[in-house]
């Protein structure tokens, strides 16, 4: 039996501001200057510690509105986030202090009507989807636009391996992310480029465990959100499917035989290698 399905909402911006000009994730030019950014850099950078961190992240000193405020706050985690070498510790410090924050039964103020608190990290999914851009030729061109995506793609796999399997109520479970960016490695064309590999093997790597558990129970969604790449017209999937999963891992075989970029042929023989460290999962 298939796994409930997930409605997914598409957000749209709503407000005019000056944001960096970025091939991957656009954010704000004041992003970079905000306190809730420079609270992340110096909690990465061991200069405060993660209760430090999180009160000052969540210190609104300003008159700021309740959804500026989270805005604001999940923009810098996103931004730093992106700046973030995918298989550095830092990673791995930025999925704790999300996790701590959860735990923070503070008020925030009212979001649509209603008194929100930190605990439920509100307006997270929203903000993370409203910057989830990519431009493919973009990254060939910029190797830092590259990283950033591929730094993205990995937190938001470290993310998801951290949520309630299956309950698309969580504001950690980016799962369908890994959908989007697998279908555009592995299912659309033959011919990808690097970054484009790199940031699906990210959620191999960081998330594996759990995307192949949903693959086994079949988690679909709506509509054609998870639908199959251009490469498979015949196949009839919307969503985690284990015959998904094999042509997954057939792909990143071939990618990693055939690919004329070395690093490509590395990345995709890693996400292969794990994927098979998996098969009894």
């Amino acid at each position: 039996m298939r796994g409930n399905a997930t409605k997914v909402g598409l957000w749209k911006r709503t407000s005019f501001r000056s944001y960096h000009v970025s091939p991957i994730m656009d954010f704000p030019s004041s992003t970079s200057e905000s306190t809730e950014y420079s609270t992340l850099q110096s909690f990465l950078n061991d200069k405060s510690s993660l209760d430090e961190a999180i009160n000052n992240f969540i210190s609104t000193p300003d008159s700021s509105s309740t959804e500026d405020k989270l805005i604001r706050s999940w923009d810098a985690l996103g931004l730093t986030a992106s700046q973030t070498a995918a298989d550095s510790e830092s990673q791995e410090k930025l999925v704790s202090f999300l996790k701590a924050l959860r735990e923070r039964d503070t008020n925030v103020g009212d979001v649509e009507g209603q008194t929100v608190s930190w605990s439920s990290l509100p307006l997270f999914g929203r903000q993370i989807r409203e910057r989830w851009n990519y431009d493919e030729s973009a990254a060939q061109k910029e190797e830092e636009a590259a990283n950033n995506w591929a730094n993205a793609n990995a937190f938001a796999a470290r993310v998801t391996a951290t949520a309630s399997a299956f309950d698309s109520s969580d504001p950690l479970d980016f799962s369908l992310y890994a959908i989007w960016a697998l279908r555009a490695a592995l299912e659309d064309k033959d011919d990808v480029p690097e970054a484009t590999v790199r940031a699906a093997a990210m959620w191999i790597l960081y998330a594996g465990e759990v995307l192949r558990k949903q693959s086994k129970d079949q988690r679909s969604y709506e509509g054609k959100v998870a639908q199959a790449g251009n490469k498979y017209p015949k196949k009839e999937w919307n969503g985690f499917e284990m015959d998904r999963w094999r042509s997954w891992g057939n792909r990143f075989g071939n990618i990693s035989e055939v690919s004329p970029c070395e690093e490509t042929k590395d990345i995709a023989k890693k996400a292969k290698r794990h994927m098979g460290d998996l098969a009894n999962c």
